[in-house]
């Protein structure tokens, strides 16, 4: 799935109206996740990924693409460590998760299994209606 695909589908099915969602194109510093929003006076950050899953099930998923860099890792490390909300969503060929920010050091090199394993809320695709709702609930805990 293109990265437009999929920014567009999280964008519809997952935005309500009263969401803001900014999305970011690196003008901002190094490091600076995808996507800004603020849900029901929450705000948090999101790194949106959209590898494609390798054969192998034991490869790691962003194997030589679509890789986290040292700066994202450190933008996401402080952030973490600011109490402040920060996730990697990751839209494959086959499925969805949603990571904490506070894995970013292990995903480059995670398996889709281990990946799955770390992962609050993970569905495969296509997602039904119900999924958006249980990522929500589960960004807003």
């Amino acid at each position: 799935m293109s990265e437009r695909n999929a920014y567009t589908l999280f964008r519809k099915h997952f935005i309500q109206p009263l969401d803001r969602l900014d999305r970011i194109e690196n003008l901002i510093g190094e490091g600076t996740p995808d996507l800004n929003l603020c849900l029901n006076g929450i705000e948090l950050w999101i790194e949106f990924k959209q590898p494609v899953e390798p054969k192998r099930s034991d490869t790691p998923l962003f194997g030589s693409n679509h890789r986290l860099t040292q700066g994202q890792k450190n933008w996401i490390k402080r952030q973490v460590n600011a109490n402040g909300r920060v996730y990697l969503l990751i839209a494959t060929n086959k499925r969805w998760l949603l990571i904490h920010g506070r894995h970013a050091d292990m995903v480059n090199e995670a398996s889709i299994f281990t990946l799955i394993s770390f992962a609050e809320w993970h569905t495969a695709t296509p997602i039904h209606k119900v999924e958006w709702s249980r990522l929500r609930e589960r960004i807003l805990q």
